[in-house]
Parts: structure tokens; C-alpha cells; sequence
């Protein structure tokens, strides 16, 4: 510790009587960092809730020992909703097992307001888009999943297949595209673009074209690649482009405004492993991270600034909207709407 005292001394003795802000502000950011360092070394784990694919988590997980080989990782995967459920009735059992969250916007704002997630201002944020983050440090995107409409190109051209949410409304496609029977993030966040009105003229235009209700996004993407429906009325544009990159028959249009789901990360209000969960974190918003394994090996969409990718090329046309992750309160009712709108249950 007296080496970090003796740089912020430096720092300031530098800055003299006109002191230099952006100077001092690094040297505290340096001795921040080693404090932060010394007590992930005495923790020495970090148990991580996330839902990032077991094989996909793995390769950044090892990329965090290489780089603090003295803090040992421990990954729990599962789904966001059986992720906030485990994380629930350990915080009712008062055993506090988890340090670093990460679930989808939905399931972590519920974690928010029962109190469970801390606050952590890593560096990294500063990179990262405003409507990708909160002004508190209580959570980043630490990848989104924007909503696309997506058709098969050995059955249409980009110019004949839908494109925009007119078109999606168009008689000709009636009863011949297929749609997620629990499109709910979706339905809610355009509600709330587009105003109650609005909204519910448009959900209900939608639904009268009878389209094939299916379950799955996953699955949706697999029959349009395959030929089995001509189009898609919102699947996820990653999975789409990663379809497309293997070789399938498959391309999809930005819709304007285009949903984006975000899966966000946070460090837990009590961590047992505060420390190391901060500089895992930092990790995992790293540009490095964030470039190389997650845009680059994953093809997952990033929220930091200046990252590239197809996917991002192409919504760099239209205006993009995260899920409102506060329509979670209402989540009940807004199921049942949808529910009602479009698979006509009373």
C-alpha cells in the first residue's frame, strides 16, 4: 500500500499549484484499483450467477485467471428466471452466496427493488452507451439482443420481404409469417413508445393477420431458415446473423424503432467476495471482452461504444429502444393483454 500512497503523492506534487484534475482523478483511480486488488486477494473466489452460455462464459472465465491468477471463478448458469429465484430465497434464508449477477433486464429489475443489488461504478461504464446503463453503477448491459423481423432469401428478396411495422401489418402476408407466443418484453416496450392508443390499435391490426403463433425464438429462426415460413415477425437479430454467417438461407431487416432485449450485470448487495466480484466486472466490461470474445467470437451485440459488427452496422439506421425493464411491475398484465390480443384468451 505505501507504493500507491507514494504515486498519489507524485501525482499531486506533478499537479502543484494549478493542480491538474484529470492527473489526481487517475492517481485516486490507481489507488482505488490496488486497494481493490489487495482485497481480492485476500477473498480469493467470486461466484458468479449468470446466464452467457456455460462453453461461451468458460473462455472469459479463463481469461479473468490469466489475469488474476489468485482469485478462483465459480460459475452458477441458468435461466434469468431460475437465476432470480435462487437468488431470492437464498437472500429470505439469509445465506448470501452470490457476488456478481447477471440476468436479463426484466428478472434483474425485480432484484433491484427487493434491494439485493449494490452499487459498483466501474471505470469501464464510462464506454458504454447512456441508454445502456443506470446513473446509480447498480447494473450495465453487458450484451443486448435486439428484436428483428427476419425472412428466408430463397423465398423472398430484401426488397419483397416486410421491412417495417407497416408492412408487417399488410394483408398480403395474412396468415403466413410466424410470431413468439410470449413476446411480451416486446409488446410492452412498444406500448409505452408508442403510447396506449397508438399501441393497442397496432397490437390488434397485428393480430387480425392471423399469423402462426409459435413458441421459441430459437425455433422461429430454424423454420424460416429451413423454408417452413417465408418470414419471421420478431426473432433475435444475433442468432439470426450467426444463422445466416453458418450458411442458411436466412437474412433480416431493423425495424424502426427496433426492441432490444439487454442482459444486465451488477455486483449483489451483500457479495461475500465484494472485491473480486468488482474487478470481474471490470472484466467482463472491458473492451477486450467485449470485442474479442463476446462481438467477436459469440456474436453477441455489444453496448460499448465503438465495438463493430454486422449486426450493428445495420441498426446504426434506425432508432434503438432497450426493453423498459420497469414494465416488470406490470408484467401480469401485460401478459394477460397480449394473451388476449393475440392468442384471444378472456
Amino acid at each position: 500500500m505505501k507504493s500507491v500512497t507514494r504515486l498519489l503523492a507524485i501525482a499531486l506534487l506533478f499537479a502543484g499549484a494549478t493542480p491538474r484534475l484529470g492527473v489526481v482523478a487517475a492517481a485516486a483511480q490507481e489507488v482505488k484499483r490496488e486497494a481493490i486488488i489487495e482485497g481480492a486477494k485476500k477473498e480469493g473466489k467470486v461466484q458468479i450467477y449468470a446466464l452467457l452460455a456455460v462453453p461461451e462464459h468458460m473462455q472469459i472465465i479463463q481469461r479473468f485467471k490469466e489475469k488474476y491468477p489468485f482469485i478462483e471463478p465459480a460459475l452458477y448458469r441458468a435461466t434469468s428466471e431460475r437465476l432470480y429465484t435462487r437468488i431470492e430465497n437464498e437472500a429470505r434464508a439469509n445465506t448470501h452466496l452470490v457476488d456478481v449477477v447477471g440476468v436479463s433486464g426484466y428478472q434483474y429489475y425485480q432484484l433491484l427493488k427487493r434491494g439485493l443489488i449494490g452499487r459498483y461504478e466501474s471505470p469501464e461504464r464510462r464506454s458504454f452507451d447512456p441508454a445502456f446503463k443506470d446513473k446509480e453503477g447498480r447494473w450495465t448491459a453487458y450484451y443486448v439482443n435486439p428484436m428483428v423481423t427476419a425472412f428466408n432469401t430463397r423465398q423472398l428478396t430484401a426488397q419483397e420481404a416486410p421491412k417495417d411495422y407497416g408492412d408487417l401489418v399488410d394483408p398480403k402476408w395474412k396468415g403466413k409469417l410466424v410470431m413468439e407466443d410470449e413476446e411480451i418484453e416486446w409488446f410492452s416496450t412498444m406500448m409505452g413508445f408508442w403510447g396506449e392508443e397508438k399501441g393497442l390499435a397496432y397490437m390488434r391490426r397485428l393480430a387480425a393477420q392471423n399469423y402462426v403463433i409459435r413458441h421459441g425464438h430459437t425455433l422461429m429462426t430454424q423454420l424460416v431458415a429451413a423454408g417452413e415460413y417465408p418470414a419471421a415477425v420478431i426473432v433475435y437479430g444475433p442468432q439470426t446473423q450467426s444463422t445466416r454467417n453458418a450458411g442458411a438461407p436466412i437474412d433480416w431487416h431493423a425495424l424502426n424503432p427496433t426492441v432490444s432485449g439487454i442482459n444486465l450485470m451488477g455486483i449483489a448487495a451483500k457479495a461475500p467476495h465484494p472485491n473480486a466480484a468488482m474487478l470481474y466486472i471490470d472484466h467482463m466490461l472491458s473492451e477486450e471482452i467485449q470485442k474479442d470474445y463476446l462481438s467477436g467470437k459469440f456474436f453477441k451485440v455489444s453496448a460499448r461504444q465503438g465495438i463493430p459488427s454486422a449486426v450493428m452496422q445495420k441498426l446504426s439506421k434506425v432508432k434503438v429502444i432497450p426493453v423498459d425493464i420497469t414494465q416488470s411491475e406490470n408484467f401480469e398484465k401485460h401478459r394477460k393483454r397480449f394473451r388476449e390480443i393475440f392468442l384471444g384468451e378472456r
